[in-house]
């Protein structure tokens, strides 16, 4: 009890509305300060931050280590020193990302949404051994008319 008055309890920092999980800038000012999250399904992870002394984004990337952002991937805009950029992921999956300005200084961060591991469905043409999806009538018919051509070229030589 004397703990409690003596030193308050610190304050839980509250969430911006809509955000499940929060993203900022370390104090260095060259690293996120939540590199990697674990997060369900349907949840939002927020980047906010304000006034930082220099300018950040968030620019998806395909690999780990990548220096360069993926092409049609998220992206939160150039780099600017005040951002809130939030990302709701609905699919499991491994969102790798990094900062421009600092990837060559391993400014990176990590979701991990669910598994992980991203769902593919299977195309139909994927399915090779199944013969109900590849018929090719086309090439059927046209080995048989070039048959009745052949046949007709030897009878008439008779």
């Amino acid at each position: 009890m004397i703990d409690k008055v003596l030193i308050p309890p610190v304050d839980e920092p509250t969430l911006p509305v809509g955000c499940d999980y929060l993203v900022g800038i370390d104090d260095t000012g060259f690293a996120y300060d939540n590199t990697e999250l674990s997060i369900n399904k349907g949840e939002t992870v927020c980047w906010i931050w304000n006034d930082e002394t220099m300018a950040h984004n968030v620019a998806q990337i395909a690999n780990e280590g990548d220096t360069a952002r993926m092409i049609g991937g998220a992206y939160s805009g150039e780099a600017m020193t005040s951002v809130d950029y939030r990302l709701t992921f609905d699919e499991d999956q491994t969102f790798l990302y990094m900062c421009e300005p600092h990837a060559t200084m391993d400014m990176a961060g990590k979701v991990i949404v669910g598994t992980g591991i991203e769902q593919v469905q299977d195309s139909p043409s994927d399915n090779y051994g199944d013969d109900d999806d590849n018929n090719t009538p086309g090439f059927t018919v046209i080995l048989l008319g070039i048959a009745a051509i052949a046949a007709v070229m030897v009878s008439r030589r008779q």
